[in-house]
């Protein structure tokens, strides 16, 4: 008996050391959740085509956000410039595979050269074209150095054992820039242009299936179009690419909207779409297939700060003959003045509109704001029509409040005005904005439409009070709470 009882005590304290050891740092329970592994791809320097300049940042950068995510993430699946060849890229995806337990997830992130070719065997592509990474052995008309979306479907589609999450911060054609003109803003597209690749050049990689559903895939690409185009862009002094910038804050826990330590499809959707979308003046959208579910993509791992913070976008100032034009980081004219004094309120315009963006709420559904006329230059004395959709009714965001900020910082008041007899509660979206008309000051005004449950009489005091100045924004914030908050830039000339 007594032998008994000391059998039972020694399991019961070999269990209690068991659990201590597999305590966190935090002091909670470690969960057994299937484990997270990543392959990280970053080339600038090519040997036959263009150089980029953001594409390793990129590639650092993701390196510490995963890895601050507990992913499992070695040296030798981080591919960066001469080591990024199709051959490296394969071997480390089949590492990969060869770590992973059935039921982990594999993520593969590229920023680099995108490019597309005829479409081969299997044909599948609607516009017959192939979109592929470009590695660092690229070389026209050689199979080398590249990798179709086919036979990259195909690994994946050999691999249904396990989730899959990449991320493609690359392009395959041209085509973005209002302003042609301004291209010189931006930094180098990722795009390699269209190559005719031989079709006995091509390899024997697993090819997809053509109708085959990859569900256990989830793809995120930095357009949601393959004939628009990604720019590198100027972060913090830095070139990157917007996805990735992104990306990263998100598996930071940005993007955990219901805060329950894991991303979903849906919630990845919402917050890349938003902040790209915001940053790049609606000039580059990401695509996530499959979108708007709620499959979990990303488990964010050990609670964990990771804020490669944003500073001030860079504004550019040029005065010629008494007139200055203000470009903004995607190359678009945003104001001009003759008269200096309005130098600083352009200034604190955009520092308004950024510190407004953090109001963007993770919980609640983006606001749905659609200009009839499109997103393009307006000819001055044009009428606009803004539709206001709530992102999800079922949230009960009734109350809306608008206003814009004018390109040289003046703020006009719009919804709701007593004189007019405004209703504060919308019964019935979409609501339709009154015509507005594109007045005689050239460069970018900016539609700010914000949703409560219910009405915010301080704020709407505060608007009506401070216009046509700006308020101290930490004013708006404070009145902020349970509404979600949406941007709209508009640019003229």
């Amino acid at each position: 008996m007594f032998i008994r009882q000391l059998s039972l005590l020694l399991c019961i304290l070999f269990f209690v050391r068991s659990v201590c050891a597999d305590r966190g740092a935090a002091g909670t329970l470690a969960l057994d959740l299937p484990k997270q592994h990543a392959l990280v791809v970053g080339i600038d320097h090519y040997e036959h085509i263009t150089n980029l300049n953001g594409a390793v940042n990129d590639a650092k950068l993701l390196t510490k956000a995963l890895r601050r995510a507990g992913v499992l993430l070695p040296k030798k699946r981080i591919l960066l410039n001469k080591r990024a060849t199709r051959d490296t890229f394969i071997r480390a995806w089949r590492h990969m595979l060869k770590q992973a337990d059935l039921g982990d997830t594999l993520i593969i992130t590229f920023a680099g050269h995108g490019g597309q070719e005829p479409d081969h065997i299997p044909l599948g592509e609607a516009d017959k074209k192939d979109e592929t990474l470009i590695f660092y052995d690229f070389k026209k008309n050689n199979a080398q150095g590249r990798i179709t979306d086919d036979e990259l479907f195909g690994l994946f589609e050999s691999a249904r054992d396990y989730k899959i999450l990449v991320v493609i911060d690359a392009c395959h054609s041209s085509g973005m820039v209002r302003d042609p003109s301004r291209k010189k803003m931006l930094g180098q597209v990722r795009s390699s242009g269209y190559w005719n690749i031989r079709t006995e050049a091509v390899s024997k990689l697993p090819k997809s299936r053509e109708g085959i559903a990859l569900n256990h895939v989830t793809f995120i690409t930095g357009v949601n179009q393959d004939h628009l185009s990604v720019p590198e862009i100027r972060i913090n002094n830095t070139y990157h690419g917007a996805l990735s910038w992104f990306f990263a804050q998100a598996i930071g826990g940005e993007a955990d909207g219901n805060q329950n330590g894991s991303l979903e499809r849906n919630e990845l959707e919402r917050f890349l779409v938003e902040k790209i979308g915001h940053l790049m003046n609606k000039q580059q959208i990401p695509k996530i297939l499959p979108a708007s579910d709620q499959v979990s993509v990303f488990n964010l791992g050990q609670s964990f700060a990771f804020s490669e913070e944003q500073t001030d976008a860079a504004l550019v100032f040029e005065t010629s003959q008494g007139q200055t034009k203000v470009f903004n980081q995607t190359g678009d004219t945003i104001s001009t003045f003759s008269n200096t004094q309005y130098k600083q309120a352009v200034i604190d315009k955009q520092r308004f509109l950024k510190r407004l963006d953090t109001a963007f709420d993770m919980r609640l559904f983006p606001i749905k704001i659609y200009l009839k006329e499109g997103d393009k230059v307006h000819q001055q004395g044009s009428y606009l029509h803004f539709s206001i959709i709530p992102g999800n009714a079922d949230e009960g965001l009734h109350a809306l409040t608008l206003f814009s900020l004018g390109s040289q910082g003046k703020l006009d008041f719009l919804y709701p005005l007593s004189e007019y007899g405004d209703p504060l509660n919308i019964a019935h979206f979409p609501y339709h904005v009154p015509p507005m008309i594109v007045d005689s000051s050239i460069g970018s005004d900016t539609l700010v439409a914000i949703l409560c449950p219910t009405p915010s009489f301080a704020l709407h005091r505060l608007l009506a009070r401070k216009a046509p100045r700006l308020p101290k924004i930490e004013q708006i914030l404070d009145l902020l709470q349970g509404c979600q908050v949406g941007q709209y830039a508009v640019f003229s000339r």
